[in-house]
Formats: structure tokens, sequence, C-alpha cells
């Protein structure tokens, strides 16, 4: 349920950020409403309404987002471009992406009411179709994560890396991607306890949406299935994602220090012109 929520409700604020082009990413966002209501419609098959209630609601989040959000995302791709052009150390990393996740809680607190709203008109026969999709997405999910040996999934993940730091920076040189694939391959496979972290999730939302509780309580499940992780995960696996997210800090702020020129200004670049999309986005509809 992780993923739907997210696709559906901050989906424009992430292609802010991860868009290929200033054209896409102003096209992602000004038509967020309409792309997410589309998500939501696959995922529960709306009906009686429901589909223009919902794009409805995203359009008031929308309009929200963009004159109380956007600024803040503005503030730290311009901050991170100005760091980015010297040297960006583990610990400027690290408050990077401390910061991303303060943007997204932020975001999702907003969202989760309307979630509850729109949850609680939820039809019997829409439980199960979300209940077939979740099973459906799954099975494609656990094929895709046991495709090929351990070794090849290691690779597989390493290559996932590499285009993307590729995406940022250019080319890496070969002793650039040893690092990268060296860092990878030092980091345990999460794969089993990520889906059973999904599958909670998911048995959960369902057994939301076919209580129906009162409002305020759908409001406390959701907070606490989408921001509150920490309470009901294993502390072990709580342990293990904090490990996996220091590895990829420290392995971004080692390739950090063998950028060269060129690279650390195509960075830059990058990270310029994401913040200038999102000025442009602050002021046009």
């Amino acid at each position: 349920m992780r993923r739907l929520l997210r696709n559906a409700v901050v989906v424009a604020a992430l292609a802010a950020l991860l868009a290929a082009c200033s054209s896409v990413t102003r096209v992602a966002y000004n038509n967020s409403a309409f792309a997410a209501t589309w998500v939501v419609d696959d995922w529960f098959d709306l009906h009686d309404g429901q589909r223009d209630w919902v794009k409805a609601r995203l359009g008031r989040y929308m309009a929200w987002h963009r004159e109380s959000e956007l600024p803040a995302y503005e503030r730290l791709l311009q901050d991170t471009a100005a760091r980015a052009a010297t040297r960006l150390a583990q610990e400027d990393i690290r408050r990077v992406y401390g910061e991303m996740r303060v943007l997204y809680q932020r975001a999702m607190r907003r969202a989760i009411p309307d979630m509850a709203d729109f949850l609680l008109q939820v039809h019997p026969e829409q439980a199960d179709y979300l209940e077939r999709r979740f099973r459906e997405d799954n099975e494609k999910a656990i094929k895709e994560s046991v495709r090929g040996t351990p070794q090849e999934r290691r690779e597989a993940r390493a290559k996932r890396y590499l285009e993307r730091i590729d995406d940022w920076t250019g080319r890496l040189s070969a002793a650039q991607r040893d690092l990268v694939v060296a860092r990878v391959a030092a980091m345990e496979d999460l794969a089993d306890e990520w889906m059973g972290d999904r599958r909670f999730r998911q048995s959960e939302t369902l057994r939301l949406v076919r209580a129906r509780p009162p409002r305020e309580d759908m409001i406390a499940g959701l907070t606490r299935l989408i921001i509150e992780t920490d309470a009901w995960r294993r502390p072990e696996y709580v342990a293990k994602l904090k490990r996996r997210d220091e590895q990829v800090i420290a392995m971004l702020a080692a390739l950090d220090a063998t950028l060269t020129a060129e690279q650390r200004a195509k960075l830059h670049r990058k990270l310029g012109g994401y913040a200038a999309d999102v000025a442009y986005l602050m002021v046009a509809n």
C-alpha cells in the first residue's frame, strides 16, 4: 500500500526532483491530480462519482503543495547544488536525506485525512478488488526478486545504482564503477524482509478498509502504517534499514571524493536545473 499511497498523492512532489527534463517536470506536476486519479482508479476500480471526488481532493492537495512545500524543495535543491560544486561530505548527504524524509512525512501527514475519507467510502467489492490487485502485484514482485542466482541479483542491483549515478554525474570511470559495485555487494539483501513488510501493510490496509472505523481511528491507523513505521516493524529490520541508509550515504560520499571537474560540474548543473524547475512551478499553473 505504501507505493500506492505515495504514487497517488506525492508523485507530483517527487517529479520535481526526478523528472528527466524541465518540460517533463512541469507537465507531470501540473497534471498530477489527473495522473494520480488514474493510479487510484487502477487500484480501486472507482465508480459512483468517486473519480471526481478523488480528482477534486488531489487538486486541493496540490494547490497546498505548490504554495507551502515547493519553496522548501527549492531551498534544499539550491543548497545542495551549491555544496555539490565543491564537495558533498558524508554529513551533507545525511542532512539532505534527512530533510527529504521530513518533506515526505509532512506531505503525507497533510494527505492522510483525505486518504481516510476516501477509504471510508470504499465499497466491499472494491476492497475485494484491491485485495486481488495486491495479490497480483505481490506475485510479480516475488518473481522479480528471485530472478537469477544470488550473484546475478547482486549484479543487477549494482547496475541499477550505476545507471542512476551515471544520470547525475555522467559516465563513471572504471575505478569509480568498481567502488560502487564493491559497496553495493557489501549491502545485505533485504528482499524477503521487504516483502514481509509489504504484506503487513497490505493486510492492515485491507483490515482498515473493511472495518470502516471512525474517521479519527482511520487517520490514526494510516498514520501508523505510513509514518510511524518503527512502532510496528521488527527492531532487527529497522536496524537493517538504518544500516543500509548509512551504507548508501557512505558510498555516495566516497564516490563524491573521486569526481572529476567535469562530473562535478554536471552534478551541479543538474541540481541547479531542478531548483529552477521548482521555482518555475511555484508561479506557473
